[in-house]
């Protein structure tokens, strides 16, 4: 990677850090809404991989070793061992399979864009409550409650505007890197 890449990945983990301290709890359950999945998905569709991965992969470096990056200030391992760790988890594994997916889906447009955010929703929501059913115990039908249901109106709106905002931005940053190739 070089200094540009490396710059941009920074820049893919501060804002995926500033998305999460835009956190909202909700009472009845220990995950919050947060901003990230925003960021993630526009961030998967608009970078190469190595730099939508790496951005990801320092957040979360920086989440366990302690720093309050995670969503409400918090940060350490108990966070990663804890109800929220599975959805932590998915959001990595959500950027490899989205940054990959729309790297080589050839034709950029909407529908690809919110197939690709979909796909990453589905890993984030599938790990996410089978680490929260772990943690707290909880049945499928409790889990849904706890950590989906609540959020799907939410994380189809940003599903939708990453989507689209990463036709136009997308655009621009595929001529960057056309023009000044790694």
């Amino acid at each position: 990677m070089n200094t540009r890449d490396l710059t941009l990945s920074a820049l893919v983990a501060a804002t995926i850090y500033i998305s999460s301290q835009l956190s909202f709890p909700l009472p009845f359950s220990p995950i919050p809404i947060t901003l990230q999945t925003f960021a993630i998905f526009l961030f998967s569709l608009i970078f190469p991989p190595r730099i939508a991965i790496t951005g990801i992969l320092v957040y979360l470096t920086l989440g366990l070793i302690g720093l309050p990056v995670f969503a409400g200030g918090n940060g350490g391992i108990a966070i990663l061992l804890g109800p929220k760790g599975g959805y932590l988890l998915g959001y990595l594994m959500a950027t490899v399979a989205c940054s990959f997916l729309a790297r080589y889906w050839s034709s950029s447009n909407l529908l690809r864009n919110l197939l690709i955010c979909t796909a990453g929703m589905v890993i984030i929501y599938a790990l996410g409550l089978t680490g929260l059913m772990m943690v707290t115990s909880v049945p499928l039908d409790k889990a849904l409650v706890l950590g989906l249901y609540p959020f799907i109106p939410g994380d189809l709106v940003k599903l939708g505007l990453a989507s689209t905002l990463a036709l136009t931005v997308g655009r621009r940053i595929a001529h960057q890197f056309a023009q000044y190739p790694s």
